[in-house]
């Protein structure tokens, strides 16, 4: 049984809060407050999470001890040491002149301001929340949400109802999600904006999702592998059949990664199909080509299924068929099949990692034969958050840490971590970079599909044979100084 304590009546150090990053503290509902030689007394929200224990016992190379305490209380407390508050929501950008006859005025000029900034800011995402308290803008950047703004609730309706109206959505229909699109143009660039509206208890919660083609590098080499990664998965895609599989939690850059490998085989010389839901960029031809790819986008409501546009394109003499996502044993079965009499098939899941993937197809029902005599590998990513390179800050983490995270035999001193300035809007991030897990299924990995052997007895093998996990990966470009062991741990397991 764990003891309790209040956190916000404790004086705690400066440098235990340098322990660990402020992010990782609010996300995991953390407070270091004292240290006793090598342990260290941490406030936690949920005392009995053994998992977060090791990340901190890794972190920070101690051993903890561990206090319970309320999240309310672990937040309070770190907002009063402000290690590293947020900026308050509030943006001067959004200050708007209603002096206007036209009531109409005020709010064209908030929602052209809205997009304006997403993009000036490099947001991918738009939130929009309505709470008690008012409607919050949020803007996700590098991955992660920031709050950009906090408008009067009473904004919101009128709002709302100014971007459905833009994306052709029905605005007296507040009760059922809708989707929509805009395509504009802002600051001279051609942006598609995907807007999603989901009825909530103080209104419409609203995300657009910004899709800036001037931003995205649609090349394989410029993705961020390393070169061994993409010389093998350059091999792969260039195999006349077989089915190829992108994994990941969505915004892992997954469908960057898959129209990527398209811009590389597309050919006058070769039929490639798409099917997408929705298709997120036009993959153009080039300009001496006879012809491009056909794009098609999935529409469940009248049965253009992923299935059934699978089987209707491969009447259609195809060399490579992208299908979006697959979601079921039938799609599965069908890409699969393909995939054995002459065709290469691209397509994504959502798994923790590459090996996960044939768990998963065995899972939804596809016979182990089918895994095995198709697919060609598969390719697990995420998407880290860079540290910015005009304000990142060296340090010497303890050795206990640093060989809890690197190994015991580790050389490794120095690391840097997140500090926060004006060109990465006090994040102490700026851009992404991708991280790669490649499994190249060999013989003895295929013997095992077909006797059905667990997950962790195929990681041991493929590791065995040069897999290099999404973690190891990660922790490359730590050591080079580009990121975080936090953002690392925070994303891989």
């Amino acid at each position: 049984m764990n003891s309790t304590i209040n956190p916000v009546s404790l004086k705690i150090k400066p440098e235990l809060l340098k322990l660990l990053s402020w992010e990782i503290m609010r996300q995991y509902g953390v407070l270091p407050f004292d240290r006793k030689g090598d342990k260290l007394c941490v406030a936690m929200a949920d005392p009995s999470n053994s998992i977060t224990v090791q990340k901190l016992r890794t972190l920070t190379g101690l051993e903890i001890e561990v206090f319970g305490a309320s999240r309310e209380a672990i937040l309070q407390a770190l907002d009063g040491y402000a290690v590293k508050k947020p900026d308050a929501p509030l943006c001067k950008e959004f200050v708007i002149d209603y002096s206007s006859s036209n009531e109409e005025a005020p709010i064209i000029k908030i929602v052209e301001k809205l997009f304006e900034l997403a993009l000036k800011q490099r947001a991918s995402d738009i939130h929009l929340e309505p709470q008690h308290k008012g409607l919050f803008v949020r803007y996700r950047i590098d991955g992660a949400l920031k709050t950009i703004h906090e408008f009067p609730l009473a904004i919101a309706g009128p709002l709302i109802s100014r971007i459905k109206v833009t994306a052709l959505m029905d605005i007296t229909q507040k009760r059922l999600p809708q989707d929509g699109q805009i395509s504009m143009k802002i600051a001279g660039r051609d942006i598609d904006l995907r807007v999603s509206t989901l009825p909530a208890k103080y209104g419409e919660k609203v995300v657009i999702r910004l899709l800036d083609k001037s931003t995205v590098a649609l090349d394989l080499g410029r993705l961020g592998m390393n070169p061994h990664t993409q010389s093998t998965f350059e091999r792969m895609i260039d195999k006349p059949q077989g089915i190829i599989l992108v994994t990941g939690p969505t915004g892992a850059g997954k469908t960057t990664t898959l129209y990527s490998v398209l811009n590389r085989l597309k050919s006058p010389m070769k039929n490639i199909i798409t099917l997408e839901d929705p298709i997120e960029y036009e993959l153009l031809a080039d300009a001496e080509a006879e012809a491009g790819i056909t794009q098609v986008q999935i529409n469940a409501k009248i049965n253009l299924t992923f299935v059934t546009a699978l089987r209707a394109s491969l009447r259609q003499d195809p060399d490579v068929i992208m299908v979006g996502e697959i979601r079921d044993r039938e799609t599965a079965e069908v890409a699969m099949k393909a995939a054995m009499t002459g065709h290469m098939v691209l397509s994504t899941l959502h798994t923790n990692d590459s090996v996960e993937a044939v768990s998963r197809m065995r899972d939804i029902g596809v016979e182990p034969y089918l895994i095995a005599s198709s697919v060609v590998g598969v390719m697990a990513q995420r998407l880290l958050r860079m540290l910015c390179e005009k304000c990142k800050e060296a340090y010497e983490p303890p050795v206990k840490a640093l060989k809890a995270i690197f190994g015991q035999t580790t050389e490794i001193t120095k690391l840097y971590r997140a500090r926060g300035c004006d060109h990465c809007e006090k994040t102490g991030y700026r851009g992404r970079i991708g991280i790669y897990e490649l499994l190249s299924l060999s013989d003895e990995l295929k013997q095992m599909i077909h006797s059905n052997v667990n997950s962790d007895e195929m990681r041991k093998l493929a590791k065995s044979q040069g897999l290099k996990t999404l973690r190891e990966s990660g922790l490359e470009f730590v050591t080079q100084g580009l990121t975080t062991a936090e953002e690392v741990f925070r994303h891989t397991i």
